[in-house]
C-alpha cells in the first residue's frame, strides 16, 4: 500500500505520489534536515524476490552508495539511501519538470539542433559516471528528465545495474528494464561496459531525430530478434533532410559488435558533431543567397515624356487636415526647396545623358510588356545535379516475421552522397547554359608558383579503408605517427603477436608518417570512406635505409584495454607518469576507479618509488583492444 501524505519513511516526511510502478513508488517528500524538497523512490524488493529479497537489497544499497559518489550537472543527485519497516527506499534530487517522453509529445516541432543538445549533455553524463566505473544499464526517455528552467538531468544510476544484473528479477513474460533501447550483449547477458549505455543513447537519438525505433517490434521474441540480427532503417528514409553522414553515424553507434562502436562517450560525442556539422552546413546550403546589387535602372524612351519635365510624387489617400503649426516656418520651407531642386538636378543630368547616348547608339529600345514576359533561351535557369547511385542491397538471415520491412531488415549500403546533393539543390547549382557553356571551357592556365618549403609534402602512397589500418612494415621498430600525433611502432599495429589493427578515425583523409633514425621517412595517406572495399587496409611497405645510425629499440606492449587501468603495485604508493605529467599514485587506480586512458595509441606509463628501479608499462589503447580494463601488476626491484 503506498504511504499516505504526512507519514515517514525514515527521516522523509511524504507529501505526495510523483508516480507509481511495479518495483515501487515514487513520493514527492520533504527532508527536515536540510529543508529541501526531495524525490523518494522505495522499492518493492523482497515482494518480487522472494528469498533473495535481503541478498539483492544489500547490493542494492552498496550500488545506491556508488551512484552517490557522481557529482555531475546532468546526473540526478542522490542523497541518501536507506531501509524503513521493510521498505528499501533512495532519496535523491526532486527535479520540477517533465521526462524525454512527454516532451517529445510537447515539442514535435523541436529542432534537431535542441534535440542533439539533450544527446550531447546526457552523453556528458555518461561519461563523468563512466569514468568512475558506474554504469547505467537502462538509458532510455523516460530516465532522463528535462527541468523547467531547461536542464538535462539523467536519473536512476545504479538502480539499473542492479535491476539488469539480477536475472531471478524478471517476471513470468516479462523484462526487467526496457527492452526496446538494450544494446544486444545486454540482451545476452554479456559482461556490460560504457558502451551498452551508449549503444541505449544512440536509440534514443535516433528516435529523436527520426520520430521512429530502430528496432520497432511489438513483442519481446520480435524486438529481441532484431536487436541482436537485424539493422535499423537508413534515418534519411524517414526524415529526408537529415545529412547523408547521419546513415553512416548510425551504423557506428548501433552496431552489433561492440568493438565496432565508439568507445567512450568521448568518442560517441565527435559522431554527434558529425552530424551537426553536417547540418550546419545544410543550412547554409539552402539560405537565401544575398540580393544581388541592382542594375541601373535605364532611363525610359523619350517618346514617353510628352511636355515639360515633371516632377512625380505619390498622391495622398485622402485630403490631410489644416498643417500645424509644427509643419510650418522656414524648416519646411528649406526641405521643400532642396526637394524640388533635386529633382530638377536629376532630369537634367538623365536628359543630358540620354542626349549623349542616342548620338553614340548606345540605348536598346525598351521592349514591350509581351515581349519583357517571354524569357529568352538564355533566361532559363537549368538545374544540373549528379544522379544518385543505386542501393545494394544485402539481405540479413533470419525469420521473415521478426525482419519486417518496418524494421528495415534489409542493410543498405550505399556510397555516400553528396551533402548537397542528399538535401536539396543550392542557388549555386541552379546555372543558366551560357554559365554550362563557360564551365565547360578549359578554365586559364593559372601563374607559375615557385614551390615552397611549407608546402605540404607529397603521399608516397594512399589506401582506402572503412576502418582499421594494420601495418606489415619492415623494420616493425618505425615510429608511426597518425595525423601528427605519435601512436606507437608498427610492431603495436601488426594485428599478431599481441597487436592490434589501428583505428583510423572519422571518414576523411589522414596523414600517416613513419620514421625510423637511418631510415627515410615515408609518408602515406589513408582515407577511411564507407565505401572502401575492406573494414582493415594492409599496409606492407619496407623502408628505404639511409644509414647506419643506431636506434633505440622499443619493447613488446605489456596491456592492451579499450582505455580503462587499474594497478597492483608493490610498493602501492609508486608514483605513475607519463612524459613530464604525474597521473597519481598506483593504489589511487584500483578496477572500481581505475585510470583513463585516451585512444587510439600506446601510452608509455612509469612506475617509479623511491629505493626501488623505475619501470616503463606500455599500454595499448583502441576501441578493438579486445579488453575492458587492463590489470597491471607490477613489483619494482630493489636498487
Amino acid at each position: 500500500m503506498p504511504l499516505d501524505p504526512g507519514s515517514r519513511l525514515g527521516r522523509f516526511e511524504i507529501s505526495g505520489i510523483l508516480g507509481e510502478g511495479a518495483m515501487g513508488v515514487v513520493y514527492l517528500a520533504h527532508d527536515p534536515h536540510i529543508e529541501r524538497p526531495v524525490a523518494l523512490k522505495a522499492l518493492r524488493l523482497e515482494a518480487s524476490l522472494g528469498e533473495q529479497g535481503a541478498e539483492v537489497k544489500s547490493r542494492f544499497l552498496k550500488e545506491a552508495k556508488l551512484a552517490g559518489r557522481l557529482a555531475h550537472p546532468h546526473i540526478v543527485t542522490i542523497y541518501d539511501a536507506g531501509e524503513d519497516r521493510g521498505v528499501t527506499y533512495i532519496a535523491m534530487e526532486y527535479v520540477e519538470g517533465q521526462s524525454l517522453t512527454q516532451w517529445l509529445a510537447d515539442h514535435r516541432d523541436a529542432s534537431y539542433a535542441e534535440k542533439l543538445e539533450i544527446v550531447r549533455k546526457v552523453a556528458q553524463a555518461l561519461e563523468h559516471a563512466h569514468h568512475r566505473s558506474v554504469l547505467h544499464r537502462d538509458i532510455k526517455p523516460g530516465n532522463i528528465l528535462l527541468a523547467r528552467d531547461g536542464r538535462v538531468k539523467v536519473a536512476d544510476f545504479g538502480i539499473g545495474k542492479l535491476l539488469s544484473g539480477t536475472g531471478d528479477l524478471t517476471r513470468t513474460g516479462q523484462m526487467i528494464g526496457s527492452p526496446a533501447y538494450m544494446s544486444p550483449e545486454q540482451i545476452r547477458g554479456d559482461k556490460l561496459d560504457g558502451r551498452s549505455d551508449l549503444f541505449s543513447l544512440a536509440v534514443v537519438l535516433y528516435e529523436l531525430l527520426t520520430g521512429k525505433r530502430p528496432f520497432p517490434g511489438d513483442s519481446i521474441t520480435t524486438l529481441v530478434y532484431q536487436i541482436l540480427h537485424t539493422e535499423p532503417k537508413d534515418p534519411r528514409e524517414l526524415r529526408s533532410d537529415l545529412p547523408a553522414s547521419t546513415r553512416d553515424v548510425f551504423a557506428r553507434l548501433l552496431a552489433k559488435s561492440p568493438d565496432r562502436r565508439p568507445a567512450d562517450a568521448a568518442a560517441f560525442l565527435k559522431e554527434i558533431r558529425r552530424i551537426e556539422e553536417d547540418l550546419t552546413a545544410i543550412d547554409h546550403t539552402l539560405e537565401v543567397p544575398p540580393p544581388t546589387p541592382k542594375e541601373p535602372a535605364v532611363a525610359p524612351s523619350p517618346v514617353h515624356l510628352e511636355g515639360p519635365p515633371t516632377v512625380i510624387s505619390t498622391p495622398p489617400a485622402a485630403p490631410s487636415a489644416p498643417t500645424s503649426p509644427r509643419s510650418s516656418g522656414p524648416k519646411y520651407l528649406v526641405a521643400a526647396a532642396f526637394l524640388v531642386l533635386a529633382a530638377a538636378l536629376f532630369l537634367w543630368v538623365w536628359k543630358f545623358g540620354f542626349a549623349r547616348g542616342e548620338k553614340a547608339g548606345s540605348i536598346a529600345p525598351i521592349p514591350t510588356a509581351a515581349a519583357a514576359a517571354a524569357p529568352t533561351p538564355r533566361e532559363i535557369a537549368t538545374a544540373v545535379w549528379t544522379p544518385q547511385p543505386t542501393p545494394v542491397i544485402l539481405p540479413t538471415r533470419g525469420p521473415e516475421a521478426a525482419a519486417a520491412v518496418i524494421v528495415g531488415a534489409p542493410r543498405v549500403v550505399t556510397p555516400q552522397a553528396s551533402r548537397r546533393a542528399a538535401t536539396a539543390i543550392s542557388s549555386q547549382s541552379i546555372r543558366t547554359p551560357s554559365q554550362v557553356e563557360q564551365a565547360a571551357l578549359p578554365p586559364p592556365e593559372p601563374p607559375a608558383v615557385e614551390s615552397s618549403r611549407s608546402a605540404a609534402p607529397t603521399a608516397d602512397a594512399v589506401y582506402r579503408t572503412r576502418r582499421f589500418a594494420k601495418f606489415s612494415l619492415s623494420p616493425d621498430q618505425a615510429r608511426i605517427y597518425l595525423d601528427d600525433r605519435y601512436v606507437g611502432i608498427a610492431d603495436d599495429w601488426d594485428d599478431r603477436g599481441g597487436g592490434k589493427t589501428l583505428p583510423v578515425g572519422r571518414d576523411g583523409v589522414h596523414h600517416v608518417r613513419l620514421e625510423l633514425p637511418g631510415y627515410r621517412t615515408m609518408r602515406l595517406d589513408v582515407i577511411a570512406t564507407s565505401a572502401a572495399g575492406d573494414d582493415t587496409v594492409d599496409i606492407d611497405r619496407d623502408l628505404q635505409r639511409e644509414s647506419s645510425v643506431a636506434f633505440p629499440k622499443i619493447p613488446k606492449l605489456d596491456e592492451r584495454t579499450v582505455g580503462p587501468v587499474a594497478f597492483q603495485a608493490d610498493p602501492p604508493d609508486a608514483t605513475i607518469s607519463e612524459g613530464t605529467k604525474t597521473l597519481g599514485a598506483a593504489s589511487d587506480f584500483t578496477e572500481e576507479a581505475p585510470l583513463r586512458l585516451s585512444g587510439p595509441g600506446v601510452h608509455d606509463l612509469l612506475l617509479a618509488a623511491p629505493g626501488r628501479k623505475s619501470k616503463t608499462i606500455r599500454v595499448l589503447v583502441a576501441e578493438n583492444a579486445g579488453h575492458d580494463l587492463a590489470k597491471v601488476k607490477v613489483t619494482l626491484k630493489k636498487e
